[in-house]
């Protein structure tokens, strides 16, 4: 059986990769998120292993419901981001005209 400074520990590492998880949501870093988010669900499934009293019921319920909306953050703001990143587009060069210092001649025509 575990005790109750591990179970503080673990949730203490939870709140602190929820935090970081936040950050990169604002900074737009999916994978890093990602990758956080996924530390910390599997950080979650041990602390409910370590529940023993209706506290650290709380504590577990109230993790796995901010954990959820991080999770749901994320998946929309992966969603929104382009699949591939697109070539620029090639610039149209147009030709430029040659510039003569002749003046033009006008010629008229008669009848």
């Amino acid at each position: 059986m575990s005790t109750v400074a591990e179970f503080i520990e673990l949730r203490k590492s939870i709140e602190t990769l929820a935090t970081q998880i936040v950050q990169c949501i604002e900074q737009n870093a999916v994978q890093d998120s990602k990758q956080r988010l996924e530390k910390a669900n599997q950080q979650l499934e041990d602390l409910k292993a370590m529940v023993a009293n209706d506290v650290q019921v709380i504590v577990v319920g109230r993790l796995s419901r901010q954990l959820a909306a991080l999770g749901a953050k994320t998946e929309k703001m992966a969603a929104k981001l382009p699949a591939r990143k697109r070539s620029a587009r090639k610039k149209v060069e147009v030709p430029v005209r040659p510039q003569t210092n002749e003046t033009p001649e006008i010629v008229v025509f008669e009848r």
